[in-house]
């Protein structure tokens, strides 16, 4: 059976891909292994210009990129880095230690088709997207600290979606094999108002060290929230998980105060919160 973690990594994974599908990515190639060094295969796109492109690993999009060369000559930047070049050198890396542990990266890409223009101007669709997408979908590879998605719409949450991947891959090995750790906390003005809560002190093991960050689902959307644990707040040592504003704007808008709040722990430095 499938632990929350793994539910939330293959969830999430969904989302990504579905919505840059919608928008029209196609895949175009993949980076291989050649003699242990990273190799390029395109098939479609390679002599397109102002194309805006995706590494997808393992159905999860890893890295969001935008380019005015041909797709082909960007791509040859990874392969072969020049020394000063830090995007590339660390993009072509991440790219080799996927493929050397046997994770398929893909190479999706969204060509401009020169057809969307504003007041007699053409607007470059790759330049205005990039952003856009990696601020809502957060590739780990872009070297972005995630911020919270999903929480867009209803204000109640009831259109949106887990779109986001983490920051940090290991998000969620449950800490017991059989189930995983759960506690509730009565949900507080303070709490409610400045978006964090405190762990009972019988819960204060199951978390990480003080500073570290922690990954916080929130809902049954699993809006994810960017926090971290701060252990010098409480004199016992218990951790207090601060999710600061984004934590605070989901209480305000999907719980009440005085609300019982269940907390599952599914890892040191990852929780489901509902």
């Amino acid at each position: 059976m499938e632990s929350i973690s793994e539910k939330l990594k293959i969830y999430g994974g969904k989302q990504q891909m579905k919505r840059i599908v919608d928008i029209g990515f196609q895949k175009v190639g993949c980076w291989k292994l050649k003699e242990e060094q990273v190799d390029l295969e395109l098939n479609s796109q390679e002599n397109t210009n102002n194309v805006l492109y995706a590494f997808v690993c393992e159905g999860k999009v890893m890295y969001v990129g935008k380019t005015t060369q041909p797709l082909k000559k960007r791509m040859y930047g990874y392969l072969k880095p020049g020394k000063a070049q830090s995007t590339n050198i660390k993009n072509r890396n991440n790219i080799l230690a996927s493929l050397k542990a046997g994770h398929g990266v893909d190479i999706f890409a969204l060509p401009d088709s020169g057809l969307l223009n504003y007041g007699g101007f053409h607007v470059n669709v790759a330049a205005g997207l990039e952003d856009s997408l990696i601020s809502n979908l957060s590739p780990s590879w872009n070297g972005m600290q995630s911020k919270i998605t999903g929480l867009t719409g209803d204000p109640k949450g009831k259109t949106s979606n887990f779109i986001g991947q983490t920051a940090n891959e290991n998000i969620a090995e449950p800490i017991s094999n059989d189930v995983d750790q759960k506690f509730q906390f009565q949900l507080r003005k303070t709490y409610y108002n400045q978006g964090f809560f405190n762990v009972p002190v019988a819960y204060m093991e199951a978390f990480g060290e003080d500073h570290d960050r922690i990954e916080i689902f929130c809902g049954k959307h699993l809006a994810l929230i960017d926090g971290h644990i701060n252990r010098s707040a409480n004199n016992t040592n218990s951790p207090r998980i601060m999710g600061g504003s984004q934590l605070a704007y989901w209480f305000k808008n999907s719980k009440n105060l005085d609300d019982k709040i269940e907390v599952t722990v599914l890892s040191p430095n990852s929780i489901l919160v509902e």
